[in-house]
């Protein structure tokens, strides 16, 4: 017995984390969304679950943290073999083979198959996660979940130029059989992409913050101006009804340029440098190596989790070693974002109004990032030019992921298949425009 679901979703598949929004039809007609944050990682497991979680547990594991504890194999023309794979926070600490993005190498994301990987498994876990909610329990093992999935995706603009259609095209190639090992019945979940869209990184973050509207900008604003630039007479309107910005997107392995000219998408002046935060964290991990500290992190992921979580008591002095190393290379890095800015600004900064900075790796490079950015901006188009505003890395690592959600709801509401919306991160008329360009 076959259960069809329909799930439409933005997935931000970053080389250090996933993040995403996933709709599907709740109980009622409601609708019911979630959000994703996990590492961009997997543990492949050769063996068996020897430990699953008793069926009758379900609804209360559905109710955690189900994506970063989730265990699943797939039978796919785009995944090489059939064995578990873990994802997420459990990931980390999984005896297994360790998969990351390739940060160094020149291979495309699109050409890598974690991304399909962690599409697919995010996906497969919201299927089961959204039938556990309405039925209370497991499916039997006899029924299969079949998927119908619309999904918006994001490629480093570089890469979106030369990959954007293969990628897509993968996706919808046939149906990509998910099986979820977690509970003592596996359960099966069959995908079909019926619709993939692929836009650059960093554009649909601008689409983002044009749907928060004026409530985010005069945060921004007020940021600015803290840091001397007076920016007489601007408005939060005034900045939102911009038409031509430069949007600086740190990632982990890329750091992209978005450039609107004339509210359209400027593929000629954008651009993408190929290093980020996890290049940062991955060149740390190797001056410790040269200078004989040893603090014994696996991955640069493991160090980005250490990071973040901050210090404990016991462990004081062995952290702030540990950021040092890290702070030091970030002077470094900041110096080439400004520089790579520079050169955008020559093509582009007579006609800048504005710039956003913004993204996952935004927020820990920050205090050596933005007085370079500014003083670059300076350099180029003198004093209150235009505001750079960077953004609170509180939301700013999520606006990604809120661009491709509108633009894949966008997609589904002109092909007349979506559900009655209940109010939340519906694409409104005023971002309309901006993602059926880029669509």
């Amino acid at each position: 017995m076959t259960i069809s679901i329909n799930l439409t979703g933005g997935i931000d598949v970053g080389n250090g984390y996933v993040k995403g929004i996933i709709r599907g039809a709740g109980a009622s007609r409601t609708t019911d969304v979630d959000e994703i944050d996990l590492p961009s990682g997997v543990s492949t497991i050769t063996r068996p679950n020897s430990l699953p979680t008793p069926d009758g547990e379900a609804p209360a594991k559905m109710e955690g943290n189900f994506y970063n504890e989730l265990d699943v194999s797939f039978v796919s023309p785009l995944v090489s073999n059939y064995h578990r794979r873990l994802f997420g926070l459990r990931a980390l600490s999984a005896q297994g083979a360790f998969d990351e993005f390739d940060v160094v190498g020149r291979r495309s994301k699109a050409q890598q198959e974690l991304s399909k990987v962690l599409v697919m498994g995010a996906f497969a876990a919201k299927a089961l996660r959204d039938y556990v909610r309405q039925h209370g329990g497991l499916p039997p093992a006899i029924e299969t979940l079949s998927v119908e999935a619309r999904v918006a995706l994001a490629l480093p603009i570089n890469e979106y130029v030369s990959h954007r259609t293969s990628y897509v095209t993968e996706f919808m190639s046939g149906t990509h059989t998910v099986t979820v090992h977690n509970f003592e019945t596996p359960v099966t979940v069959k995908l079909k992409f019926v619709d993939v869209q692929v836009l650059p990184e960093g554009a649909s973050a601008q689409y983002a913050i044009t749907a928060k509207g004026e409530p985010l900008m005069d945060a921004m604003l007020a940021d600015v101006r803290r840091r001397g630039l007076s920016l007489e007479g601007i408005t939060s309107g005034d900045v939102l009804a911009a038409q031509n910005t430069v949007g600086i997107d740190i990632g982990e392995g890329t750091v992209n340029f978005p450039v609107f000219t004339a509210g359209e998408f400027n593929a000629d002046a954008s651009t993408t440098h190929n290093r980020g935060y996890g290049s940062v964290l991955t060149d740390a991990l190797k001056a410790m190596e040269d200078q004989s500290f040893s603090p014994g992190f696996t991955s640069r992921k493991q160090l980005a989790e250490y990071l973040q979580a901050g210090a404990s008591p016991l462990k004081r002095n062995f952290y702030d070693k540990v950021a040092q190393f890290v702070d030091e290379e970030m002077r470094f890095f900041a110096k080439e974002v400004a520089e790579r800015f520079g050169r955008v600004l020559a093509v582009v900064g007579a006609t800048t109004e504005v710039a956003y900075v913004f993204g996952g790796g935004a927020g820990p490079v920050k205090a050596h990032l933005y007085p370079a950015l500014l003083a670059k901006a300076t350099e180029m188009n003198s004093v209150d030019a235009f505001p750079t505003l960077y953004l609170d890395s509180s939301y700013s690592r999520h606006l990604n992921r809120e661009g491709l959600y509108i633009a894949a709801e966008f997609v589904e509401s002109q092909a007349g298949a979506a559900p009655a919306a209940n109010g939340k991160r519906s694409a409104r008329s005023s971002e309309k425009k901006l993602v059926e360009a880029a669509v």
